[in-house]
């Protein structure tokens, strides 16, 4: 792939973030991606069979993106640091990159958008279940949630999480609890997921 062919691809992708925040997911249409970017409807085949191709490759960019921020914050936290304080971090990245990245996100996790079974997908969302239980995991090997099975544990944090994230981002939580911020009730979920034990 040319650098001009890379450049475009990635100009279509930022244009369907963009259209797709602007117009919705179900109106983002890939002429007015490619009206977004200057370039002619046809041009997009060059790089996405199809609408819910393009739409795939967002979702496997927004998947390796939020692996990346979590990798990082988990990373982060002090050697010394509690048993679930690695749990917390990755839910805070969470937590972030939905706020960062809202379109992004949205698409991600919209199935009737999307090629579902597309390998890059497939790879993806695996890579990003398997950091969550490896997290959960080392967590319990720390004394932390150690009476839940990992993978009960780490899917019950991952829908608190995730929750949380759409409430947030949605602004939803501002209205039940102005005063608290994400990180607080981050630390209350970790709390509750440790007295699951």
């Amino acid at each position: 792939m040319t650098r001009s062919t890379a450049d475009l691809r990635v100009r279509l992708l930022r244009a369907a973030e963009q259209e797709i925040g602007s117009a919705g997911p179900a109106k983002a249409s890939l002429r007015a991606i490619a009206r977004r970017v200057g370039v002619s409807h046809q041009a997009t085949a060059h790089h996405f069979e199809d609408r819910a191709g393009l739409f795939t490759a967002l979702a496997v960019e927004g998947f390796e993106l939020l692996l990346e921020e979590i990798a990082a914050a988990i990373d982060a936290v002090p050697d010394d640091a509690d048993a679930g304080a690695r749990v917390v971090a990755s839910g805070a990245a969470y937590v972030e990159f939905a706020l960062g990245h809202p379109v992004m996100f949205d698409v991600m996790f919209r199935p009737e958008l999307l090629h579902a079974d597309h390998p890059r997908l497939r790879e993806a969302r695996g890579m990003h279940l398997e950091l969550m239980v490896g997290t959960v995991a080392a967590a319990q090997e720390a004394g932390w949630g150690t009476a839940v099975p990992t993978e009960e544990l780490a899917v019950v944090g991952w829908a608190s999480v995730h929750g949380l994230a759409v409430l947030h981002r949605d602004a939803q939580l501002a209205d039940v609890l102005p005063e608290v911020d994400a990180a607080q009730l981050l630390r209350q979920v970790a709390r509750a997921l440790d007295a699951l034990a």
